[in-house]
């Protein structure tokens, strides 16, 4: 049972709306208020800060075809520029406060929402590990790589162990 409070809001949508909603519902298996609840929490926590951080969506096949045509030095650069300096940007002005849980917060969005690939993270007491499977290619996983290890090394000033793959990045380090 969830903790948290919950309103009663009536309101009206288009009934193509409606339909549409109800059929994505019954295809999840999930109850119309829990897949609008889904949907209001997104456009809440995520799109509201996502368009007023100017944040693009461009789909997969278009970022790994940018990547292709950029030498590896500049992806390197590229993904260190991104998470030492970008991604702590994001983390100050969503969350207010940059630390361990709040690095964590966007990470595990950026891979839900940003949709860079598909994240399994896992933290105890001592270390927090990140297993990042994309469509990205090599070229991808250098840049996920350098993103991620200069998130942590600036934001929590922590060493990353790192290994990477055509299609995987694993990252660890001390929590």
């Amino acid at each position: 049972m969830s903790s948290k409070k919950t309103s009663s809001v009536t309101f009206r949508i288009d009934e193509d709306y409606s339909k549409s909603l109800r059929d994505l519902a019954e295809e999840q298996s999930i109850s119309l208020n829990t897949l609008v609840n889904q949907i209001f929490g997104k456009y809440v926590e995520q799109e509201v800060f996502t368009k007023k951080f100017g944040v693009l969506k461009v789909s997969t096949d278009t970022f790994r075809r940018i990547l292709s045509k950029i030498p590896e030095k500049e992806i390197v650069e590229l993904g260190i520029r991104a998470g030492s300096q970008e991604a702590k940007e994001f983390i100050l002005f969503k969350w207010k406060k940059l630390n361990l849980q709040t690095v964590i917060e966007f990470l595990r969005f950026y891979f839900d929402y940003c949709g860079y690939g598909r994240a399994d993270m896992e933290q105890t007491e001592g270390e927090v590990s990140l297993s990042v499977h994309h469509d990205l290619k090599e070229k991808g996983s250098l840049y996920l790589k350098h993103f991620v290890e200069g998130l942590i090394r600036t934001a929590l000033d922590k060493s990353c162990r790192t290994t990477i793959t055509e299609d995987t990045v694993t990252i660890s380090f001390q929590a």
